[in-house]
């Protein structure tokens, strides 16, 4: 597996990165660069301050299989509602 942070740029990125590696418990190294977003002055965010820790996007290789397995999940949730 390798990781992405995808946070703000106004955000603390290193915090960000630090909190995502102890929630994961994952290698530093399986992390990659962050995504940066762009700052909209017209957009008002609600996920600001100390516990804005961004998103974290997760990558596993060769997961077909498990691809799958979310795939149908995710289409049994959205057909029982």
């Amino acid at each position: 597996m390798v990781f992405r942070v995808c946070i703000h740029e106004t955000a603390d990125v290193e915090a960000a990165q630090r909190f995502w590696l102890a929630v994961t418990g994952a290698d530093p190294s399986q992390f990659r660069s962050p995504t940066l977003k762009r700052h909209v002055t017209k957009t008002v965010r609600k996920n600001v301050g100390d516990t804005y820790f961004g998103c974290l996007r997760v990558e596993v290789r060769q997961s077909g299989t498990l691809y799958r397995k979310i795939e149908a999940w995710a289409s049994a949730a959205m057909s029982a509602a």
